[in-house]
């Protein structure tokens, strides 16, 4: 077993390129006549950095080309998931990535440090609450209960549904308040440097976990009558009143730890682009977001100059248009996972929901993105052009724009319908995806899976 864990920070090291950050394991030593011993940093490092894999990689960039901030193209077999032609096999590394590196890491860190170590093992939790968010988001009915029981014999784990999940989400979260609500002398030791996100600042990851628990609160408007009041209480619980308690990813410049998105163009060059209808809102409203977000685009005519311009739903072949913008995509950018803005644009919808004045909240969540985009604040004139619709599909749309390059727009596409995409008539189902498929790998080898294979199915709470 020791072993294994090994492998599994190994693993996760070599899944997202980020070897760099792990000094802890650049000083492991490994005696190979001794079993080997893990600890709650390595497996604290080993979350982490897997996810800032799955945040910057396959799941996020198949969830953006479904919502059009991105288009596929023909160069690379992203123009298939651009044609809506998204197979078993196409998910196997985020299903793996997740579950073999990401939740095993979080399930061992629980189970033999829990009593020693609360806040590594809330920090875990709050990281296991956003990876199982990402599984249940993509694939509906996941395992959870019985997934780590390889050891005691059960190898095909039973599948909990998605409303269990979201109740696993919601305690989850709980438990990690409460252990990070414990005073600094019930741990043997704390996080510090090993924490790549907030060097060890609980206060902080206690205002994620509230974030967390809103945004899957609010996901729920569909199954729950009470889902946004609860958001709301769940936001005015976290206290998170800046960018500076974002939870971002960690890149550096050095060549194992760059940006997943800077790293993907210059290894495959036009396999990705950015879809028109994303450049286009940001164009239109004259968004001072546009220059950040979007890159210069490469004309074919050297005359020509170069401009702002993402693919249509069914181009595939137009490799002259624009990738993603400086500041999501450089060497070293740091991509937001959950965000003051989010909370404030859902603190907007909850309010707007509940029958209550959602402006401000609105304006502060557009303001919120702006600053942390551009680096400069927004003017007063942007905000009330972009701020004064108090409507579900204005506060849907300006959080479409905001959240770029996270899993929440195209979860909010399928749970309100906003924006109104046109999809892609040149794909077989003409229908943009709700979902992925199964992975290969858990209809293959797990009798106890739940398989769905049509991309068209409905989430539980996609009514």
């Amino acid at each position: 077993m020791k072993k294994y864990i090994k492998s599994i920070i190994l693993t996760a090291v070599s899944i997202s390129l980020l070897t760099g950050c792990q000094t802890e394991l650049d000083t492991f030593n490994e005696n190979p006549n001794d079993p080997i011993t893990t600890t709650p940093t390595l497996l604290l490092a080993a979350m982490e950095v897997s996810t800032f894999s799955t945040h910057t990689s396959g799941l996020i960039r198949t969830a953006s080309i479904f919502d059009q901030h991105l288009a596929g193209t023909s160069v690379g077999q992203l123009g298939e998931i651009h044609r809506y032609i998204l197979t078993e096999q196409d998910v196997n590394n985020e299903w793996n990535t997740i579950y073999g590196t990401t939740l095993i890491s979080g399930h061992i860190l629980s189970r033999d440090f829990a009593a020693g170590y609360p806040y590594y093992n809330g920090i875990g939790q709050i990281l296991t609450a956003i990876n199982l968010g990402y599984a249940t988001d993509a694939w509906g009915d996941v395992p959870y209960d019985e997934a780590f029981r390889a050891e005691q014999g059960n190898k095909a784990p039973r599948y909990n549904t998605q409303e269990e999940i979201y109740q696993r989400l919601q305690t989850t979260l709980d438990e990690a308040i409460v252990n990070l609500k414990k005073p600094a002398s019930s741990n043997i030791s704390v996080p510090g440097n090993d924490d790549y996100i907030f060097k060890g600042n609980i206060a902080k990851w206690i205002k994620i976990a509230y974030v967390l628990k809103a945004r899957y609160a609010l996901r729920l408007t569909q199954v729950d009558t009470n889902a946004a009041q609860k958001a709301l209480d769940y936001i005015t619980a976290s206290g998170i009143s800046s960018n500076a308690d974002d939870a971002n990813t960690f890149f550096t410049e050095q060549a194992n730890e760059l940006n997943q998105w800077y790293a993907f163009d210059n290894s495959r060059a036009n396999y990705l682009k950015t879809g028109a209808y994303f450049v286009n809102s940001l164009k239109n409203s004259n968004d001072p977001r546009l220059t950040f977000s979007i890159a210069l685009n490469n004309p074919e005519d050297e005359n020509e100059t170069p401009t702002y311009i993402g693919n249509e739903p069914d181009d595939i072949e137009t490799l002259s248009s624009s990738y993603i913008g400086s500041a999501y995509a450089s060497a070293n950018s740091a991509v937001g996972m959950v965000t003051y803005a989010e909370a404030k644009f859902i603190e907007a919808e909850a309010k707007f929901r509940l029958g209550q004045n959602a402006q401000p909240a609105l304006e502060e969540a557009v303001a919120a993105s702006v600053l942390k985009v551009t680096g400069t604040a927004a003017t007063p004139a942007f905000l009330a052009t972009a701020a004064t619709t108090v409507t579900l599909a204005n506060i849907i749309q300006q959080k479409y724009l905001a959240l770029f390059l996270t899993m929440e727009p195209y979860n909010d596409y399928r749970r309100t319908g906003f924006p109104a995409l046109v999809p892609n008539q040149s794909s077989n189902t003409k229908t943009i995806p709700v979902r992925f498929p199964t992975p290969s790998d858990e209809r293959n080898y797990n009798p106890n899976a739940t398989v769905v294979s049509n991309v068209t199915t409905n989430l539980w709470w996609d009514k």
